[in-house]
């Protein structure tokens, strides 16, 4: 896990990434069985106070939806697009609130400035300040956008796939978005200023579970309920399983039935251990979603990173579980799960 803050005049960056998991077993298990990684990505997060950078348009769009189509890779969803000329797979990642790029093939971009990433593996990592004159992704255009550069080639290694970045939601932001991970595919709907569907139509996402959340640094906050407790999660689609905080109380570690040890290794050649198992009860509303996978791992550092209370991340085990819906505007999420014959 890797962590820098640093200030430029009003602008502030934090980078943080949460690196490969190697399976080292403790109930009889070969290494391996665990995702790759529980996320294969750099946080860029703006500080909540400066705007979007860059500038999109829909050029020759009249339409009021946007389809992005989706391609899986393992636990991971890619977009394709071009950033400067380069065309490639961006992994969407909630995780990141901005686009950060790979070194490969922008390293020949002017920077403005680097900053060095710490955090708790001990590992170090150089991330530089770009510019990017165009992005585009399927019908938006974005051009003179603000982006993070740092080494990418561990997520191209492991997938096989040319991989130009990660994208999170500062890029989708103005938009109703549903992500749809059994369909691969993002639909972006035009919202007014007060949220709602351009139109003059509601909403038609058929929501079975609604909730206010947080949005800190267009990273998405919500909360579930674990032994009773409410605990506040993180939601990220780059990370490839759920994790929970280890120093929660006894009361939610002992719902969790852990299996075997893994270890957490960063960048550099420190590894700290961590905890694989399978949530038994956690809670949304009225349903108990049991049955998916979690790590229990020590969260310091990246509730540091995005500068807000978290006790938890939801990823790819969670996700797989429905159709999701976000809508800054109105600061929610809403959720339809799918049926047992959906899966």
């Amino acid at each position: 896990m890797l962590r820098v803050s640093a200030s430029i005049k009003c602008f502030t960056a934090v980078l943080f990434l949460l690196a490969f998991l190697n399976t080292s077993l403790a109930s009889g298990g070969k290494e391996g069985d665990l995702p790759g990684h529980v996320a294969a990505h750099i946080v860029h997060h703006a500080s909540a106070g400066s705007a979007f950078n860059g500038h999109v348009s829909m050029q020759g769009i009249v339409a009021d939806s946007i389809i992005i189509p989706l391609r899986q890779a393992g636990r991971l969803f890619l977009i394709e697009g071009k950033a400067d000329g380069e065309t490639g797979f961006f992994v969407f990642d909630t995780g990141a609130s901005g686009l950060v790029l790979n070194r490969t093939y922008f390293r020949d971009h002017v920077t403005g400035g680097s900053d060095n990433s710490s955090g708790i593996t001990g590992a170090v990592s150089k991330v530089d300040k770009i510019t990017v004159d165009r992005l585009d992704i399927a019908d938006l255009h974005y051009t003179s956008l603000a982006a993070g550069m740092t080494n990418l080639g561990h997520i191209e290694n492991r997938k096989g796939m040319k991989i130009l970045g990660l994208i999170g939601f500062q890029l989708l932001k103005d938009f109703e978005i549903v992500f749809d991970p059994q369909q691969n595919l993002l639909q972006l709907y035009r919202i007014d200023k007060v949220g709602n569907r351009l139109g003059g139509k509601k909403s038609s996402f058929p929501a079975e579970y609604t909730q206010k959340v947080d949005f800190i640094g267009n990273i998405l906050f919500m909360k579930g309920t674990i032994g009773h407790k409410s605990i506040r999660f993180c939601l990220d689609t780059g990370a490839e399983t759920n994790v929970i905080d280890n120093h929660l109380s006894k009361e939610v570690i002992q719902t969790l039935s852990l299996t075997r040890r893994s270890s957490l290794k960063g960048a550099g050649s420190n590894t700290n251990e961590v905890l694989f198992g399978i949530m038994n009860d956690f809670v949304l509303g009225d349903r108990v979603l049991t049955g998916m996978e979690a790590i229990l791992a020590n969260l310091d550092a990246l509730e540091a990173a995005y500068g807000a209370k978290m006790e938890g991340m939801l990823g790819y085990s969670f996700l797989s579980r429905g159709v999701f819906c976000f809508n800054f505007v109105k600061k929610e999420i809403g959720i339809r799960f799918y049926k047992a014959g959906e899966l």
